[in-house]
């Protein structure tokens, strides 16, 4: 009884542990959150560490003043992104993005950063 315990204590924690690294982030960025940036970059251009459909991107100010981007959801999966930016004025900047895994997990997060310059 101990072995099947044990047992069936192992097969949970693996599947858990599955369903954990299924799902992912932002690993790589040309725009690092909390950056200071002289000038804006003209794109945003990042990677996620495992496939995921691309759901949502927004920029907004500080203050929570949205910024229109040339985003269209993409149908296909992907690991690398690249989002066009319009001209940034210095000030402080909000990137929100959501992603869709294989599984339909929604995942969310946000990139602050600040143009100097």
């Amino acid at each position: 009884m101990k072995f099947l315990r044990t047992l069936l204590v192992a097969v949970w924690v693996v599947s858990f542990s599955a369903a954990a690294w299924a799902h992912t982030t932002i690993i790589a960025s040309n725009i690092k959150d909390g950056a200071e940036l002289a000038a804006a970059p003209a794109a945003f251009v990042f990677a996620f560490g495992a496939e995921v459909g691309l759901a949502g991107l927004e920029l907004e100010t500080l203050g929570g003043d949205p910024i229109v981007l040339d985003f269209n959801r993409r149908s296909n999966m992907g690991k690398d992104y690249s989002v066009p930016l319009p001209p940034l004025a210095a000030g402080a900047y909000i990137l929100k993005w959501r992603a869709v895994a294989k599984d339909g997990h929604v995942m969310r997060g946000e990139v602050d950063f600040t143009i100097t310059g």
